[in-house]
């Protein structure tokens, strides 16, 4: 396979427990094995990619790519030398005032506080970004763990809708759960916190 994931200008990014780099191409077998586990992709495909199906995942995040200036994009996280999963900050529907997060985790992580460290760092990567003004994340409405790590963060559940959703992923007659966050604001001078 042909693959070209090579990011510009995205920062590594730390906190104390991660160091998220921007995805390139050295990641894409990591990128596979993760996809591969059926755990990890249950409430997305409802059992493991094949490497075929990744690479047509990662061609398709590509097209977001072109928010490397504004500091958005698609970051692997890494504890010391492990590789721990994915993180992203990236357009949402084509408006340059929302950002969407997301994130995918290996299953030997889960249950760690890695997802909500990373999704905090994703969130501020989001709204350090011009123009930034809301920050959306989705997840199907039957995945709990997803959906406290999204209430952790600050997000807020506003909608949930039934879409084209395969049928092999359990759940999916429940639909998809739509979370976000809006950008802090100035009142008076003063900071306030995210609503």
């Amino acid at each position: 396979m042909d693959w070209v994931l090579t990011p510009r200008g995205l920062p590594t990014l730390t906190t104390g427990r991660l160091r998220l780099v921007p995805v390139d191409d050295r990641h894409l077998d990591l990128l596979i094995a993760l996809n591969s586990d059926p755990e990890v992709m249950r409430y997305i495909l409802g059992r493991g990619a094949t490497p075929d199906e990744t690479h047509a995942e990662w061609e398709r995040r590509r097209t977001s790519w072109s928010d490397e200036e504004r500091g958005l994009g698609y970051w692997v996280g890494f504890e010391g030398d492990d590789f721990v999963g994915w993180w992203s900050a990236s357009s949402f529907a084509d408006d340059p005032t929302i950002s969407g997060i997301g994130y995918r985790l290996r299953r030997e992580t889960w249950g760690r506080g890695l997802a909500t460290r990373g999704g905090q760092v994703m969130v501020e990567q989001a709204f350090a970004a011009p123009y930034v003004e809301k920050v959306m994340a989705s997840t199907m409405a039957v995945h709990t763990a997803s959906r406290s790590v999204l209430t952790k963060l600050g997000m807020s559940h506003v909608d949930t809708y039934v879409g084209n959703r395969v049928e092999t992923v359990p759940g999916w007659e429940q639909g998809e759960a739509i979370y976000e966050i809006t950008r802090p604001y100035r009142r008076a001078g003063k900071r306030v916190a995210h609503r």
